[in-house]
């Protein structure tokens, strides 16, 4: 059995949002570094694939969250394979604090693309083999599949944002960080429901890419509302492309 890839992080000021919690793009962005550097020590970097002319996506990420850590405090990541299969393969993580609580679980599926034709291709066989290799799985992605929504459906209770890729929008893939998509998606929550509750899961589905220059918008509109207290809340976001009305994006969130 192989090991994990384990570190130690302490949350700084500027990864915390007004309550001075770890907000959920710096906690993704430490869950993928922390995914990055494994891939490294084993060799399926971003940047090793590069050199055959393909690179990892993020195909799914589903995240569980307990409670966030606060500036200044110090947690634990632990992430490592969980298998592949033709076409995907799988990856888990854990955040615990300085006193082993958990505080968050989440599963994620990745596929790799061929950069010149942008298509996917077959996860390698010694890519599978060693994703077999390591410990047990630390949550599943949910059985059920998430589906695009018509934005029009319901316009009275939908909330739409729209944002026009940036430069710093892009990553090494030159094209828009699966971050900021996620960062778009809840942009449009209720601002009651930011203020008062606090993000429990999000399970997210990449379906296509964006550019530098295209115009995206964000719809959101609420699943379930238990009362006019928001004791638990859920939303389906869409993020399509103006330009095609491609969807690029699709979000499950709940808040309790």
């Amino acid at each position: 059995m192989m090991k994990p890839f384990v570190f130690t992080h302490t949350v700084r000021t500027f990864e915390t949002d007004a309550q001075g919690l770890l907000t959920p793009s710096s906690l993704l962005n430490i869950l993928q570094y922390g995914a990055g550097k494994h891939a490294d020590d084993l060799g399926w970097s971003v940047r090793s694939l590069h050199e055959s002319g393909k690179t990892w996506v993020l195909q799914r990420f589903y995240v569980e969250i307990e409670k966030l850590p606060s500036d200044n405090e110090t947690i634990t990541l632990t992430t490592y394979p969980t298998g592949a299969e033709r076409i995907l393969a799988y990856r888990d993580y854990k955040v615990e604090n300085e006193a082993g609580e958990l505080l968050v679980k989440a599963t994620s599926s990745w596929v790799i693309l061929d950069l010149e034709s942008r298509r996917v291709v077959a996860v390698p066989d010694n890519v599978k083999d060693i994703s077999e290799s390591f410990g047990p799985k630390i949550t599943s992605l949910p059985a059920s599949r998430i589906t695009p929504f018509d934005p029009q459906d319901g316009p009275d209770k939908n909330i739409t944002h729209e944002f026009r890729v940036r430069r710093h929008d892009l990553d090494l893939n030159r094209h828009v960080n699966n971050v900021r998509y996620m960062e778009w998606a809840i942009e449009s929550v209720p601002e009651a429901v930011f203020e008062k509750l606090r993000l429990s899961t999000l399970d997210i589905v990449f379906k296509a890419e964006c550019f530098y220059g295209d115009t995206v918008m964000s719809v959101s509109r609420p699943l379930s509302v238990s009362s006019h207290d928001y004791a638990l809340t859920q939303f389906e976001h869409l993020l399509y492309r103006t330009s095609d009305k491609k969807p690029v994006c699709l979000v499950h969130s709940s808040w309790k």
